[in-house]
């Protein structure tokens, strides 16, 4: 998922573990799976917890797969390569900071090629909590990863 950096300090965790100041941000990713992308022009979700909802625009692009090229060592050093190529999908993450930790309930509105509007079914779904520093530093935010394909919207 997104990590933003925010810097290039460090602190201390409380183990003693050296901590950066790398954040996470708290949102919904979502990928359209292949057999639906070519037909979606455009995307926005609603997101409900505890009776609040909020409604978000995704802003879809074309998703990628990563090809490994190699090393060219085994040297724990050594020069190592990979590329991106286009894998039909398509891909979109909103921020939402207000977004809670536990379960919430999803719903996809996509708006077709031809203009007809689409909507899923409510998925309820627990956000994670993601620590890209470790539990024992700060940064920590809640996320939300979904797929949409031909059978609907699904946690990923």
């Amino acid at each position: 998922m997104l990590v933003m950096v925010t810097g290039c300090g460090a602190s201390t965790g409380s183990d003693g573990h050296a901590c950066t100041e790398i954040g996470a941000v708290s949102g919904v990713g979502l990928t359209v799976e292949q057999e639906l992308a070519d037909d979606i022009r455009e995307a926005d979700m609603q997101v409900c917890w505890d009776g609040t909802c909020e409604r978000i625009p995704l802003d879809l692009h074309p998703g990628q797969r990563t090809i490994d090229l190699g090393c060219e060592s085994d040297q724990p050093y050594g020069v190592c390569s990979a590329t991106s190529t286009p894998d039909g999908t398509l891909t979109g993450f909103a921020q939402l900071d207000s977004l809670p930790a536990g379960e919430v309930q999803v719903r996809t509105f996509t708006t077709r090629q031809d203009g007809t509007r689409v909507e899923t079914e409510r998925l309820s779904v627990a956000t994670e909590t993601v620590f890209p520093n470790g539990e024992e530093c700060p940064g920590e935010a809640q996320q939300l990863a979904l797929t949409l394909g031909p059978a609907g919207l699904l946690p990923r």
